[in-house]
């Protein structure tokens, strides 16, 4: 039997499509092991990992879905990385690492269209003026930040 060129190249194409979009959307255990390895360390070195009291802030990650918890933590380090792109600030802290390494990872172990809201378009870098506003509103990010990781890793339990 002979199959044409086309047809085997088509046949071919679609396999690998099927193979790659059948796989988990996210590789969580991949993140958290990660997360806890890497970016924890950096951020208990930077005295950033108490118990804050979100109770007077609005709940950054409301979710109890893994997809949408982690959704959340991208927007929010994209968000942070967008504000430090503006003039005024530089390395405040040495908290650009982990929120990079944060990225990264999402990036590394996600599909990009897991990534984007499909109701909503991700909005252009808008740098304020006020390096005082840019400073608090950065350290909410980071508790924000933490507080979706430690929702992240009591919602996710990998089934064995």
């Amino acid at each position: 039997m002979c199959v044409s060129g086309p047809v085997l190249r088509s046949v071919v194409v679609f396999l690998l499509l099927g193979v790659s979009y059948s796989k988990r959307r996210c590789n969580y255990s991949e993140i958290l092991d990660s997360y806890r390895e890497l970016i924890f360390v950096e951020l208990q070195n930077l005295n950033l990992t108490g118990n804050f009291d979100t109770s007077k802030e609005r709940d950054c990650c409301p979710s109890g879905k893994v997809q949408h918890v982690l959704r959340s933590i991208h927007g929010m380090t994209q968000q942070f990385l967008c504000q430090g792109r503006g003039q005024g600030i530089r390395q405040q802290g040495g908290m650009e690492k982990p929120v990079e390494m944060m990225e990264q990872l999402i990036r590394q172990n996600c599909r990009h269209t897991d990534l984007v809201r499909r109701q909503k378009r991700a909005a252009p870098c808008v740098t304020s003026q006020r390096t005082k506003r840019k400073k608090k509103k950065r350290m909410r990010l980071i508790r924000a930040l933490i507080h979706c990781w430690q929702k992240l890793q009591s919602v996710y339990m990998p089934t064995k």
